[in-house]
């Protein structure tokens, strides 16, 4: 299949994040570990890292043979996780925050922008799986740095209090789905 055809469908796919995401939660999935992780502002930064994450490992994948696999198993990931978000609407409810440093006005703003619904799976999380776990494949001389920038921006997703822990959960359940999957029909 054509890469461009491909791009095409996976920004098309990844947009549907945006409506799914104006709706109201109507589940919150909050266990009481989430009670002991606490707000840290200061990674906002590697939460939003994750949209250079993906365009950097788009660019690096994008004349290797790998690049239409990744678009297959982003687009089918997304897809699954859109189904879910329409058909159960969940979110993480937010904590207020009264500090004024920068990074807690980056924080408050991501709260604001990103609306409180499609928590689980975390496509934070589904997304920086695929992209690293394509990296290794491509770049396994550089493990030590793709697995520090993934933990970073899976990390921070709970530390900036936009998942709660089952969201990730969710997240690494569907990436090992759609690998799962994928790998078996491209094999065959």
């Amino acid at each position: 299949m054509n890469k461009f055809l491909l791009l095409l469908i996976f920004l098309i796919v990844k947009s549907l994040y945006i409506p799914l995401n104006k709706r109201k939660s109507k589940y919150y999935w909050k266990i009481k570990f989430d009670n002991h992780i606490p707000l840290i502002p200061i990674f906002s930064i590697p939460y939003i890292g994750y949209y250079p994450y993906i365009i950097m490992t788009i660019i690096l994948l994008w004349n290797s043979k790998y690049i239409n696999i990744f678009f297959i198993t982003y687009i089918f990931i997304s897809v699954l996780a859109s189904i879910f978000w329409f058909f159960i609407p969940n979110g993480v409810k937010r904590p207020k925050i009264n500090n004024n440093d920068i990074f807690s006005k980056i924080t408050r703003y991501i709260h604001k922008f990103d609306g409180d619904t499609n928590g689980f799976p975390s496509a934070h999380i589904y997304a920086t799986l695929i992209c690293s776990y394509f990296l290794l494949i491509l770049f396994p001389e550089y493990s030590l740095i793709i697995w520090t920038i993934n933990l970073l921006i899976c990390a921070s997703t709970i530390l900036i209090k936009q998942h709660y822990i089952l969201d990730i959960l969710g997240g690494i359940i569907f990436f090992l789905i759609g690998i799962s999957i994928t790998n078996i029909f491209l094999t065959v």
